[in-house]
């Protein structure tokens, strides 16, 4: 590769970038300008004032027609790209390696607008626009949770059965100390991904001096610990027991009376954590965690430190994994036992097997298709004859047999089986 090619690959991350904040940031500017503000506010606040008046607007507004013109240009421009060769430079190099993700991303981000232009609803106040941004924002927790679990299991071949631990610690942290200490923000959600670091540091310290099915269950004995310290009565006055507790956020994060806010910031963590991963599996530590899961053995041998770069994985995934709690505490505002179950790590492992282990967006897209699906199918009612099944009671056993049939149909997952299946054609 010449040196013009490599510099025009390190530009074309920064370029997707600014792509993205010219997305965000066009469609903003012109409701500014064009919007009416509320009397008495301040430059800041006035400003963001007119800009509401626009994008809360029911039905088809401004913002939604300049999203959707954005959009069509970026899939123009991706396909232009692809024809184009090195002719449009770090340009070209952006777009054909992160086109799909960018579209991705402004598809989500423009996907409210047309729900409201779709259904004469308001993206800032209560109806359908409103509700499944909501959806969305659970569906974004998730799919962070579920990539910290991939690092950990999918690239670097640590099976945890433990990782709600630190998804729990997240929530109750953040919401314990704005509780009861009334810590600002920044601090408690700063302080909630330093437990995490620091869990993850013990939890890797201690437990990774044990090898394989044995590491996994002294990992669920160490989450099960905090899980049921949480709902023990003598915490009732801290952590309320197994009731949980609420607190108050400020109201720039509360997503009863900013859930668009919320929902745009949910989303750019999301794209944090997939960006983070992506540029640690590509550099030279992710090429040792990758050698870990194939053959441990044969990286000792190579002179690497596993126990050093295991714990390098199991400390980053821990963070993440709390920045998802750290997101599930402050938009539910509270926080209970459940938050610290098992299912929080079943239930990632299962998207991250579905979306395929190992992969980039595999984790991404199993949370997506999981969490979609079943708010799709909570309320349906099968009548068979006399038999009536409500699939919403019932869907733990769809999961199993949805689980079963992709995991028969797409054995690497849909994204890594997909990918095999194009790498052979293409041969």
């Amino acid at each position: 590769m010449s040196a013009a090619r490599v510099e025009r690959a390190r530009n074309s991350g920064a370029l997707s970038f600014s792509i993205l904040m010219l997305y965000v940031a066009l469609p903003y500017g012109v409701a500014a300008l064009t919007g009416t503000p509320e009397p008495n506010l301040g430059a800041l606040a006035a400003w963001h004032s007119a800009a509401e008046s626009v994008y809360c607007e029911e039905g088809l507004t401004p913002v939604t027609v300049i999203l959707m013109v954005e959009t069509l240009s970026m899939i123009v421009a991706a396909l232009l790209a692809r024809r184009s060769g090195d002719r449009w430079g770090a340009l070209g190099v952006a777009l054909r390696r992160d086109g799909g993700h960018l579209l991705a991303v402004m598809l989500l981000i423009g996907l409210p607008f047309l729900i409201s232009w779709q259904t004469e609803s308001s993206v800032c106040t209560r109806g359908r626009a409103f509700y499944w941004e909501s959806v969305l924002i659970d569906a974004f927790i998730l799919a962070i949770l579920a990539i910290s679990y991939n690092l950990l299991f999918g690239f670097t071949g640590v099976v945890s059965f433990g990782h709600a631990l630190f998804f729990g610690l997240g929530a109750y942290i953040v919401g314990l100390l704005m509780k009861h200490l009334g810590a600002p923000w920044w601090l408690a959600i700063l302080a909630a991904l330093m437990g995490g670091v620091l869990i993850a540091l013990v939890k890797g310290v201690v437990g990774l001096r044990i090898k394989g099915l044995y590491f996994a269950l002294f990992t669920l004995a160490f989450a099960q610990v905090f899980f049921l310290l949480a709902g023990n009565r003598l915490m009732v006055n801290i952590t309320g027991a197994e009731d949980g507790f609420t607190f108050k956020v400020p109201d720039w994060l509360n997503t009863t009376q900013n859930r668009f806010f919320f929902y745009l910031a949910t989303l750019a963590v999301l794209v944090l954590a997939f960006v983070v991963v992506r540029r640690l599996m590509n550099s030279p530590t992710g090429r040792v965690l990758s050698a870990l899961r194939d053959n441990e053995s044969r990286a000792q041998m190579l002179g690497y430190n596993t126990f050093y770069f295991k714990l390098i994985s199991i400390v980053l995934a821990g963070v993440l994994a709390a920045l998802a709690g750290v997101l599930r505490g402050v938009a539910l505002k509270g926080a209970s036992p459940g938050v610290l179950s098992i299912d929080f790590t079943i239930t990632p492992l299962i998207m991250v097997i579905i979306g395929g282990v190992g992969t980039f967006i595999g984790p991404v897209l199993g949370a997506f298709l999981i969490h979609l699906t079943e708010e799709a199918l909570r309320d349906t009612v099968i009548t068979i004859g006399t038999l009536s099944v409500n699939i919403g009671e019932r869907w733990a056993l769809i999961l199993g047999l949805l689980f079963i049939l992709i995991v028969l149909v797409f054995p690497r997952g849909i994204v890594g089986s997909v990918q095999a299946w194009w790498g052979r054609s293409k041969r």
